[in-house]
């Protein structure tokens, strides 16, 4: 064998033996000369070339370049190695005594040591083979785990997109959502605000008839429809401002919800942001730095349970706005109705109340107009009755003085009794005054009775023009006042 194995050292490459005299030999030796085998090199191959480096010392051709890089050295201070090299070559040629080893132990030496070489080699290449496999497999290993995470952040990214436009679906809807319940809350202060009016005006009515006088100044339908109105009025105020305080509170609900969902938003739109630049990076990228400690940052796995409990939160919010303004726009239709039929009920009242009014005041001016006429006509038979009184004084007074002075003429007379007796003018005088007095009392009689009749009949004329004075003020109240507030 010769030449390079593996480039491994070469069977050219044998031991170098020098041989040299033992100083002072032994006794019984004198003059015998043995042979010491002196290992002066081991070598080892260094490089392609076949130039070998000396283990313990140093080759001649290194002593040469170190001599001729030191030319400052004396040719009588030789190094060490030169010394060496050339004493073993000197004893060589001079000896040609036979080695201690035979050709046979050489050549196993040389075989062994190229073995060896060749297991080691092996070895090594075995390693290299190893070592590269290895490599082979973490590499793959770590392109697949590197193409995994991609994957994942891939998917991340479009699952963090998705429930990204679900919460702007979300915030979107609720964006109608808050103007319509802004819109109803200001419908529902306008209906506030308008139930003033009609319990300003029931209110107002009611002082209104405080101005009644005589006997209309009663409870009647048109004052218990008036008091039902003022308190329906309140009523349905009260419910009303219930219904503002519920909005107000269910806004602020609201407020909070879609506040929560802007800032998951907010984080989402950071996420997809940071997973972007994420995908993006590539092993090639020039600013990739060490982060010591980053993979001990946990990003809880429920992120998506807690979205989707958010937007099911949100929804359920959502769903009771809509059922809060369901309900609150039933309730102004209710309230409007309510209100518009008592108000119509109220205005039924007065107008029935009115009519009545009208009809009683005008039959009482009919009777005020009869009693007049009777009033008058009695006070004329008052008159008439006392001029036939008036006219029978007279005849009285004529009568009673001819009996008079007929009484005195009997009494002067002897003879009285017996003229008295056939004396038919004093009985005609007599009957005549009896008949004027009978006449006399009988006409008293009526003249009295007529003037208590006409006194009775000043006295109901008096009160049929109170009563009428008592309607035409209610009816002025009721038609002139109230009912024109209430057109």
């Amino acid at each position: 064998m010769s030449g390079h194995v593996h480039g491994g050292p070469s069977l050219g490459s044998v031991v170098r033996l020098g041989y040299r005299r033992r100083p002072g030999g032994h006794k019984g030796e004198t003059g015998e000369e043995y042979l010491e085998d002196v290992i002066d090199e081991e070598v080892s191959a260094t490089d392609q070339t076949g130039t070998y480096k000396i283990v313990g010392g140093k080759s001649r051709q290194d002593a040469e370049n170190n001599t001729a890089e030191n030319g400052h050295v004396s040719g009588k201070k030789k190094t060490t190695a030169t010394t060496a090299w050339g004493s073993a070559r000197r004893s060589a040629r001079r000896t040609n005594q036979t080695p201690a080893i035979t050709h046979k132990e050489w050549k196993n030496i040389n075989e062994q040591k190229c073995k060896s070489a060749d297991n080691l080699r092996q070895k090594s290449a075995k390693k290299r083979a190893e070592a590269q496999k290895m490599m082979e497999k973490e590499e793959a290993e770590t392109l697949a785990s590197q193409e995994k995470a991609d994957h994942r952040l891939k998917e991340r990214l479009e699952e963090t997109l998705f429930w990204t436009e679900e919460v702007e679906a979300e915030l979107s809807r609720w964006d109608e959502e808050k103007f319509k319940l802004a819109e109803l809350r200001n419908c529902l202060v306008h209906a506030h605000g308008q139930t003033g009016r009609p319990a300003r005006v029931a209110d107002k009515c009611i002082r209104l008839r405080e101005g009644r006088i005589g006997e209309d100044k009663v409870l009647d339908t048109v004052e218990e429809s008036l008091m039902m109105e003022m308190e329906n009025v309140r009523l349905w105020q009260m419910r009303l401002k219930t219904a503002i305080e519920q909005i107000e509170f269910q806004q602020s609900q609201n407020q909070s919800t879609i506040r929560l969902l802007s800032r998951d938003l907010g984080v989402k739109a950071r996420a997809v942001s940071i997973d972007s630049t994420c995908t993006q990076l590539s092993n090639t990228n020039s600013r990739l730095m060490k982060h010591t400690g980053a993979d001990l940052v946990a990003i809880p796995p429920s992120w998506e349970e807690v979205t989707k409990s958010k937007i099911s939160a949100s929804r359920e919010t959502r769903e009771w706005s809509q059922q809060l303004r369901a309900d609150v726009e039933t309730l102004i239709r209710t309230a409007c109705t309510d209100l518009t039929r008592q108000w119509k009920a109220t205005n039924t009242e007065f107008k029935d109340h009115t009519e009545n009014l009208r009809h009683t005041l005008t039959k009482m001016q009919e009777r005020l107009d009869t009693t007049i006429a009777e009033v008058n006509a009695q006070g004329c038979e008052i008159d008439r009755l006392k001029g036939a009184i008036q006219g029978k004084s007279a005849p009285l007074k004529v009568a009673q003085t001819r009996l008079n002075m007929r009484t005195q003429r009997t009494r002067r007379g002897r003879n009285a009794w017996t003229e008295e007796k056939t004396d038919s003018p004093q009985s005609a005088l007599v009957g005549e005054v009896t008949t004027i007095l009978d006449s006399l009392q009988l006409l008293n009689q009526h003249l009295r009775q007529a003037e208590a009749a006409h006194k009775s009949l000043l006295a109901n004329k008096a009160k049929l023009e109170y009563d009428i004075h008592v309607k035409t003020n209610s009816l002025v109240i009721d038609c002139n006042k109230c009912m024109a507030s209430r057109q």
